[in-house]
């Protein structure tokens, strides 16, 4: 028997409180972080306008997952967004330095099914049947995170740098949901429906791994791969997040 978290006014504003509140703290970390950055006497003004330092990253990313079981196809398009405010301290000659942020990100996975519990409260994605036709259907993660990363870029030339970084990002998922737009496969009555689940169980409370980032001036290519699997092991479907996307500096 199919299983789902009803869909109300008080769960869809439980949820935005969470994501207000992610925002007020990114806000915050941001402030501090820059209030610290202003009050440093040897900062030039060239070099806090520069924007090889990456203070602000914009990132549009495509959404994996790797390993995922059989019954559940990710499609090619997910896709997701990150906003990030890093504090970069040089370490020597400002070709090399170490960076500490806040942001937040969002990760989409279009898919082939949807979630129900087992007797063990254990999440199980079924496949839809082949005579449902849906238009959307995916599942949604949002992270507040913390990124690390060791950045090294060459000479200044024309306010235009080569630039590499590795590092190392936590996350901390403080909201998911389901969103499905098709056929009425609850009730087969055939009539469509728009349909949201919030609150699916057994998600990874925690999400961390390394990251990559390559660019020049202000344009990034980024990776992550997680580390911690997207559900809790054991309790729900298999794999781990993988992010390929790009990234942008505007100052």
């Amino acid at each position: 028997m199919v299983n789902f978290a009803p869909y109300n006014k008080l769960t869809k504003q439980s949820n935005m409180q969470k994501l207000i509140l992610a925002a007020v703290m990114v806000f915050t970390i941001a402030t501090a972080f820059a209030q610290v950055d202003s009050a440093k006497t040897t900062t030039t003004v060239l070099e806090k306008e520069d924007p090889s330092r990456d203070r602000f990253l914009i990132n549009v990313h495509w959404d994996g997952w790797m390993g995922a079981p059989d019954s559940m196809k990710i499609k090619g398009l997910s896709s997701g967004i990150g906003l990030h405010y890093m504090y970069d301290v040089p370490l020597k000659d400002d070709n090399i330095s170490f960076a500490i942020g806040a942001g937040v990100s969002w990760s989409n996975y279009y898919n082939n099914s949807y979630f129900t519990y087992d007797t063990s409260s254990y999440t199980v994605p079924v496949k839809f049947a082949d005579t449902v036709q849906y238009s959307k259907n995916k599942f949604v993660l949002n992270y507040v995170e913390v990124p690390l990363e060791f950045r090294f870029r060459t000479d200044d030339k024309n306010g235009n740098r080569f630039k590499a970084a590795i590092g190392f990002k936590a996350g901390y998922a403080f909201s998911n949901h389901t969103k499905y737009v098709g056929d009425d496969y609850i009730s087969g009555s055939g009539d469509e429906i728009k349909f949201k689940q919030y609150r699916v169980k057994n998600v990874s409370t925690l999400q961390y791994g390394p990251t990559l980032r390559l660019g020049y001036s202000k344009i990034n290519i980024e990776a992550y791969y997680g580390l911690a699997p997207i559900f809790t092991d054991g309790e729900g479907p298999t794999g781990n997040p993988i992010t390929v996307g790009v990234s942008f500096n505007p100052f």
